[in-house]
Formats: C-alpha cells, structure tokens, sequence
C-alpha cells in the first residue's frame, strides 16, 4: 500500500457500528474491529486451504470455506 492510503474508511465502520450497537464507540474500537477481521479471514483461509488439500482439490472452493466456517467461528467466539 501506498504511503498516506488508508485501509478502510474508519468513519463508516464507525458509523455502521454505532448504528447496530446504538452506543457510541470508543477512539480505536474500529482499529481493533478490522485486525480482527483480518485474522479471522486469514485463519479462515488457512483453515480452507488445508481442508481442500485434504479433499484433493487444485484450490480453494466454496465447499471448503464453507466446512472450515464453523471451526473458525468457533475459534473467534469471545
């Protein structure tokens, strides 16, 4: 990424949260949102790409994110 690019638009995913949360959201909570969902879909992948390995297919397919989803949900939960 370029220098001064940002990520993701902070102020919307502040803005979504407050609107499902209906509470304010402290100053980084959307900086440790986003981390988060970085992990998870890099362990998800991980987690799928085993799988399919497993299975014997050339890449990641749809059945296999599907059948690594629960695992990694399960490893998320709070």
């Amino acid at each position: 990424m370029a220098p001064g690019q940002k990520m993701y638009p902070r102020a919307t995913v502040k803005k979504i949260v407050k609107a499902h949360s209906k509470c304010n959201v402290s100053k980084n909570v959307d900086v440790m949102m986003f981390l988060d969902y970085v992990l998870f879909m890099q362990t998800l992948v991980k987690e799928a790409a085993i799988d399919a390995k497993q299975a014997g297919e050339r890449g990641i397919s749809a059945r296999s994110v599907k059948k690594a989803t629960a695992d990694t949900l399960a490893k998320f939960k709070g």
